[in-house]
């Protein structure tokens, strides 16, 4: 094979690498498995005990949440029975339809009113 030719193939044959490796590694946060773009919900914790947004909402499948500390504290950001964040940090979810809380649970800040509404609807 002539050096062009090889030199030409190469970028395809290193896309076809790249495909086959990340196809079945996991999710990488940029669509659901239909194809579709998962929504990411960006929130964040403050020292005054509040989250801002406090009302969240995204329609049902996966969800991206990328959770934002600021402040003194390393605040949490828990779905309970789904997941807990801490500090700086992002997880994608799967959500049926319904009405969660969300809260940080941080000994008293939940009881001090750091929580707020994630509203999933129908797709």
């Amino acid at each position: 094979m002539s050096t062009l030719r090889r030199n030409a193939a190469l970028p395809f044959a290193l896309g076809l690498l790249v495909a086959a490796c990340g196809g079945s590694s996991g999710y990488d946060g940029t669509s659901s498995d239909t194809g579709a773009p998962v929504p990411t919900l960006t929130v964040t914790s403050l020292d005054s005990l509040k989250f801002d947004p406090s009302t969240l909402a995204a329609p049902a499948g996966k969800i991206k949440f990328v959770h934002e500390s600021k402040g003194s504290v390393a605040h949490s950001f828990v779905i309970e029975g789904k997941f807990k964040l801490v500090g700086n940090d992002d997880k994608t979810v799967e959500f049926e339809p319904g009405e969660y809380e969300f809260f940080c649970d941080v000994p008293g800040h939940r009881e001090a009113g750091m929580k707020g509404t994630l509203t999933v609807t129908p797709r």
